[in-house]
C-alpha cells in the first residue's frame, strides 16, 4: 500500500511497454524484459547496444541519460562483466534499464558518447574501476586513480587490502594487530559510544577549551 500523500509522487517506475517496444525493434539482439521491484531491465547484445539505446532516445522518448555503471558478476561467471545504462523519459516519468554483458576475454563495448555526451565520465569510471574499454570514446583514461595504478579495484579478485605498492597495512583494515579477524575499523569515539564508555577528548575540543557542555550546562 502506498502511504505517501496523494500529491507526492513515489518516483519513476520502470516501463514494460517501452521494453516490449524495444524488444520488438531488436528481436534478435534483446531479451524479454526482466522486472524487479518496479525496475524494468532489457538485456542487449553488445554489438547492438548503441543502436538500441539510440532507438530508445529517438523513438521511445528516453531523452535523458541518468547513469551508466559496471558490474563484476564473478570470476566464474561467463560472461563476467555487465554494463548497465539507466535512461529516463521526461514525459512519462518512467525509467528504462539496458544491460549488456561481455566476457573477460573481450572486455570491450561501444561508447555511448556519440549518443549521450554525458556518458563520457561514467565510462571513464567503468574503465578505471573494472578495466572495460569503450570503442569510440573520445578520451578514455582513468578518472579516479593515477595513470600508473596497475589494477582495477572493483573487480572481485582485487584484494581488500590492495596489492603491491598500493597495498595498505592489514591492521589499517580493523580488527586485531594484523587485521586477520575481519572486523571493520571504526573511529575511537564511535567505538566508545557504542560500548558505553566515555570517549577521549577530540583534539579540536582541547583547542576549544574542553569537551562540549551537556544540556543542563555541566561539562
Amino acid at each position: 500500500m502506498n502511504t505517501l500523500p496523494s500529491h507526492v509522487s513515489p518516483g519513476p517506475l520502470g516501463d514494460p511497454a517501452a521494453a516490449a517496444a524495444l524488444h520488438a525493434a531488436f528481436p534478435d539482439a534483446t531479451s524479454v524484459a526482466e522486472v524487479f521491484r518496479g525496475d524494468v531491465t532489457v538485456d542487449v547484445d553488445p554489438q547492438h547496444e548503441r543502436a538500441a539505446i539510440q532507438h530508445a532516445r529517438d523513438t521511445l522518448g528516453y531523452t535523458l541519460f541518468i547513469d551508466r555503471f559496471g558490474d563484476d558478476l564473478g570470476e566464474d561467471a561467463e560472461p563476467r562483466f555487465a554494463v548497465l545504462t539507466v535512461l529516463y523519459n521526461l514525459e512519462t516519468d518512467k525509467r528504462l534499464h539496458l544491460r549488456t554483458k561481455v566476457s573477460e576475454d573481450v572486455a570491450e563495448v561501444d561508447s555511448l558518447v556519440p549518443v549521450f555526451r554525458g556518458a563520457d565520465w561514467f565510462e571513464r569510471e567503468i574503465y578505471d574501476m573494472f578495466g572495460l574499454t569503450f570503442r569510440d570514446h573520445p578520451d578514455l583514461r582513468r578518472i579516479l586513480l593515477p595513470d600508473h595504478f596497475p589494477d582495477h579495484p572493483l573487480r572481485k579478485d582485487y584484494p581488500l587490502e590492495g596489492r603491491g605498492e598500493f597495498s595498505a597495512p592489514r591492521r589499517a583494515l580493523g580488527g586485531n594487530v594484523d587485521g586477520t579477524d575481519g572486523r571493520i575499523a571504526v573511529p575511537e569515539r564511535a567505538r566508545a559510544q557504542r560500548e558505553g564508555e566515555r570517549p577521549s577528548l577530540d583534539p579540536r575540543e582541547l583547542r576549544q577549551g574542553g569537551a562540549p557542555q551537556s544540556e543542563d550546562g555541566d561539562s
